[in-house]
């Protein structure tokens, strides 16, 4: 059995593992505290929807992309914030109730605002019967995020004297999960970094690193805290890759435009792997005050004054 049979198994496997812990330590206070900041679900939709695809479009003229890599980076721009950000919120101790309702929100409104993205920037190249796999989007909400959340939430509510005990256990089980989630699929051979030469990981490196400069830059005249900034941050560079992996194969099913295909999940795999890193090396810097943003924080209180709204993070 090789990586490919074990990835939907391990993914299920880490973010269920990874939401219970997380809810464990959230109560309902904290997504009341969400909605208090409206600011920040709006920098996210402008950041995901108006934005991003905007910005895609940008790069793949400025760098000449493949037709193929070009789509997949339009692809990219439209999918919704994956769940992997919820955990590298909690690593970064971020806002992780507000975290988790930006995946929610923003994996249900997918439904409509992929399909339009994708159909104003490419189309030209999505099939006339492209649509949305809904039920896959609605399981993957509800079984590996909303059912999980709630189950921590009630250990939180119950155990009250050892919620903290079966959170730590349960999100350093999704750790290790996540590393060999992480390790398995460099091993596995699926990302090859420069088969299409330099151009198109500069352009996905450029992408990422724009969209986390743009939401800690427009956070600020929106009055978000640093907290709030990172994690929303987080949400617009950590992409639900895994379904633009399905929506590749319902788009360019194996044996049909092998040419668009292929750089369309060349672009998917690369930059899975490469916001999971941006993400993480983004989530160290904030623990440990370090860099150009979190580095100036440390020495200005006022600029992180949100983090008491941490959502359980600390």
């Amino acid at each position: 059995m090789d990586y490919a049979d074990l990835e939907y198994f391990l993914s299920v496997a880490l973010l269920t593992t990874a939401m219970f812990g997380m809810g464990a330590t959230l109560t309902v206070l904290d997504f009341v505290k969400v909605a208090r900041v409206p600011q920040a679900m709006v920098l996210m939709f402008l950041v995901q929807v108006v934005i991003s695809p905007l910005v895609a479009l940008g790069i793949a003229r400025l760098l000449h992309l493949p037709p193929g890599v070009t789509v997949g980076l339009l692809l990219i721009a439209a999918l919704p914030g994956g769940l992997f950000s919820n955990i590298i919120t909690y690593m970064g101790q971020g806002n992780v109730a507000l975290s988790v309702s930006a995946t929610a929100v923003a994996s249900l409104t997918c439904l409509v605002t992929t399909a339009t993205v994708l159909r104003i920037v490419g189309r030209t190249d999505l099939p006339s019967d492209f649509r949305m796999p809904t039920q896959s989007i609605l399981f993957e909400i509800i079984l590996c995020m909303i059912l999980p959340l709630i189950a921590g939430m009630v250990v939180r509510r119950f155990a009250v004297n050892r919620h903290a005990t079966i959170a730590n256990f349960v999100i350093r089980l999704s750790m290790v999960l996540l590393v060999v989630f992480v390790v398995a699929a460099i091993a596995s051979g699926h990302i090859r970094a420069l088969e299409y030469g330099w151009r198109p990981p500069l352009a996905l490196l450029l992408f990422s690193y724009i969209c986390l400069w743009l939401c800690y830059g427009i956070g600020i005249p929106l009055r978000l805290s640093l907290t709030d900034r990172f994690t929303i941050g987080m949400e617009c560079v950590v992409r639900n890759v895994q379904l633009g992996v399905l929506l590749k194969a319902t788009l360019f099913p194996p044996g049909t435009a092998d040419q668009i295909g292929d750089g369309i999940l060349y672009a998917l795999l690369f930059y899975g792997g490469l916001c999971m890193c941006l993400a993480g090396g983004e989530a160290f810097c904030k623990r440990m005050g370090l860099g150009l943003v979190f580095g100036r924080a440390e020495k200005s209180p006022v600029a992180n004054d949100g983090s008491e709204q941490s959502g359980g993070a600390e």
